[in-house]
């Protein structure tokens, strides 16, 4: 099976190539490309190669992937990655449009290559026009109100608004918020249930100990096996590590796109 891969992200692009040489060795990755420059070139100089499937980011550095198959009329099976929330992803299966969500996993690109061996589906030029008119338009709902958390010290409740929450950690099973003026409480909730109700536009979960705030990410660099380290303000006691397998999805919420 020979296949194309269109992705910006060079941990991406990595994951993905492992997952699936991963699934299948015989598989031959005939191309690997960075952004819609390098997919019209290659699309033109190789137009007699015979290609199995292409699997596609949406969102490339200079500009949407639909770029290339539009100018070029490619009549190959495409599997989208996007990092788009559950909001688009519902609108892709309605359209009946294959995707993998990042973090890609690979029950997720197996069950992909399946279903083309069986179906052997192909998009057409209006099912093309329809998926790029679809998210070129697409627009969030209406963001819910930020929630507030309460604390308790002796007598008094005191509200915590996540509005200026910097970044939580858990440890022992207690929850220490730490607000944008470096003050530190104690929330009741568990972790959990404290990211279930902060909005994901503005908080991430870096791993099982932290939530951080957007605003409250200083930098991030690269770490041990293609994980990152975020040096956050206030500053944290400990080093924030994001697993390699959530970098490329911190990222794009870094960038304000999940």
């Amino acid at each position: 099976m020979k296949l194309v891969l269109i992705e910006d992200e060079a941990i991406a692009m990595r994951m993905l190539r492992k997952i699936l040489l991963a699934i299948d060795i015989k598989i031959e990755i005939v191309a690997e490309l960075e952004s819609v420059t390098d997919g019209l070139h290659w699309f033109k100089k190789n137009d007699r190669t015979d290609i199995d499937i292409i699997f596609s980011d949406i969102k490339l550095s200079d500009g949407l992937s639909f770029d290339i198959f539009e100018q070029m009329s490619i009549a190959i099976p495409i599997v989208f990655t996007t990092a788009y929330n559950e909001y688009a992803i519902r609108a892709f299966k309605v359209n009946g449009i294959d995707y993998l969500l990042k973090p890609i996993q690979e029950e997720d690109v197996r069950a992909a290559l399946q279903k083309f061996k069986q179906t052997k589906v192909q998009l057409n030029s209006s099912q093309l026009t329809e998926l790029q008119h679809l998210i070129r338009s697409f627009k969030v709902p209406n963001p819910m109100p930020d929630p507030t958390f309460l604390t308790y010290y002796k007598d008094k409740i005191i509200p915590v608004q996540s509005e200026n929450i910097a970044w939580l950690n858990t440890q022992n099973q207690i929850v220490t918020v730490v607000m944008t003026n470096n003050q530190k409480l104690q929330l009741n909730d568990t972790l959990e249930e404290i990211e279930n109700r902060l909005p994901h536009q503005k908080f991430f979960r870096a791993n099982r100990q932290y939530i951080i705030a957007r605003k409250a990410v200083v930098e991030a660099e690269l770490y041990f096996n293609n994980r990152l380290s975020v040096k956050l303000s206030p500053p944290c006691h400990e080093t924030v590590i994001i697993s390699r397998e959530r970098v490329s999805q911190f990222r794009f919420w870094l960038q304000g796109m999940l």
